[in-house]
């Protein structure tokens, strides 16, 4: 797996992928006897739907097609084992495009004069990782796996990748794919992206987490990558327009705080009764992530919303995903960076 790029970076699009209008999930679970958008009262001390497994034999992000200034080559990168619980997985098929995990290829921003930039170390040390969002980034739903961050770090593993995760929350397993598992991260449940929502406590979104705690060294230190999913908590009182704007504005702040880090933002899943405006605040994030990048930013886009299917991805409170959908986040978010991660 290649560990440089063109130093432009990229748009991510999906790959035999096809969003469907019967696709409803998303959204945040609200604890601490908070109600979430459908109605629904979550008391204090909810317990996780635990124990979820990831089915094996899922395909990897083996066999994508980059595009980049050269032309279309064949990725070939060899399929990786799945995610199954807390163990290895059974080895994942290589496919042609997206496997049934999901995955989607990175298409090259076509930067004609190639650099090497690389957002992890090359001296053997960790790739620092910033999950950052709100309940889904923690993991609600499958708080026992830590949503995506349980299958994102097996894939890495299983890849012989080095990671681990930042930030200054912690949950998750003790073990993860025979390795311990690195439990920081910055999910903050009920938050939105710059504003009070009903579900923050008062709280003006995760923008005010950076550069402090986020950033802090008793939180991780600056990360190498920033995954960051956000904006589902203010589709309720907000428009399509006014988030794109606070979006824009949290991406420029992360930017200056971390100008050595990659910054990857996710189109956020869909939910019913607010795709009118995740829709149109999704197709947003393009322009934004391309102009950054034409300017010699370092910044991606993952799509979590082509693909996510409710009937098979959706946890019981029909909010968050359960463990399938989760995997297919950590598709995603793989597909993305993993062939930035270290040996």
């Amino acid at each position: 797996m290649s560990a440089s790029l063109h130093s432009a970076l990229f748009a991510i699009v999906a790959v035999g992928c096809s969003s469907s209008s019967d696709v409803e999930p998303g959204g945040d679970a609200f604890a601490g006897g908070q109600t979430s958008f459908g109605g629904q009262t979550f008391g204090g001390g909810q317990s996780p739907i635990g124990g979820q497994s990831f089915t094996g034999g899922r395909a990897s992000s083996g066999g994508q097609t980059y595009v980049g200034a050269g032309g279309v080559t064949s990725g070939g990168a060899a399929g990786v084992p799945a995610w199954v619980g807390r163990g290895p997985g059974a080895g994942g098929s290589t496919s042609g495009g997206a496997g049934a995990g999901g995955a989607a290829a990175p298409i090259d921003a076509g930067n004609a004069n190639p650099g090497a930039y690389t957002p992890c170390p090359s001296d053997g040390m960790d790739c620092k990782i910033l999950p950052l969002g709100d309940s889904i980034t923690f993991g609600v739903g499958d708080e026992d796996n830590a949503g995506y961050r349980g299958p994102l770090f097996a894939l890495a593993v299983a890849a012989q990748q080095k990671i681990t995760f930042t930030g200054s929350l912690s949950n998750g397993p003790s073990i993860v794919f025979g390795q311990p598992f690195p439990k920081r991260n910055e999910g903050h449940s009920g938050w939105g992206i710059s504003t009070v929502t009903q579900y923050s406590g008062g709280v003006a979104g995760i923008a005010t987490l950076i550069p402090m705690p986020a950033f802090a060294d008793n939180s991780g230190g600056l990360p190498n990558i920033v995954l960051m999913m956000i904006g589902t908590n203010d589709t309720g009182n907000s428009t399509a327009s006014a988030m794109s704007d606070r979006l824009e504005a949290l991406m420029d702040k992360i930017i200056a705080a971390a100008p050595d880090a990659l910054l990857v933002v996710a189109k956020i899943t869909p939910l019913a009764w607010a795709n009118n405006v995740i829709n149109p605040y999704n197709d947003s994030m393009t322009g934004l992530v391309q102009t950054r990048a034409a300017s010699g930013k370092h910044v991606m886009l993952a799509d979590m919303n082509t693909g996510f299917t409710s009937s098979t991805m959706m946890s019981s409170d029909g909010i968050h995903p359960n463990g399938s959908g989760y995997e297919f986040m950590a598709n995603r978010w793989y597909a993305v960076i993993g062939q930035l991660l270290p040996k």
